[in-house]
């Protein structure tokens, strides 16, 4: 997926925004400024900018920001070139394009399986 600025989300934090707790969001999220906790949805962007230290559950997961702590996508998690990850990460399928930084661990339960 690509981050499109144009698309509209239900859910958004914006820039210049700082929130620390249990974020639970039920439709499409958009986080652009700081949050800490846990963050829990179904799609999840973590937009170019964001610092976000949390244990981030979601099927689909987008990280173009900085993110420190775990991430658990159930069905996808896309890193793209400005991502910069310090973090455990567990899901089904991971793309990171070009020039995203990762330190930490990855898990691909599925692929296990299949193996």
């Amino acid at each position: 997926m690509a981050l499109n600025e144009e698309r509209e989300f239900e859910s958004r934090i914006g820039k210049g925004a700082k929130i620390s707790g249990k974020l639970v969001f039920r439709a499409s999220a958009k986080i652009e400024g700081e949050a800490d906790g846990e963050i829990t949805g179904d799609e999840i962007v973590i937009a170019e900018g964001a610092v976000v230290t949390a244990r981030i559950t979601g099927s689909r997961v987008t990280v173009a920001g900085r993110v420190s702590g775990e991430i658990v996508a159930r069905e996808r998690l896309e890193l793209l070139p400005t991502a910069r990850l310090k973090c455990t990460i567990t899901t089904a399928s991971l793309v990171l394009n070009e020039g995203a930084q990762f330190d930490g661990d990855c898990k691909m339960p599925k692929e296990r399986a299949a193996a």
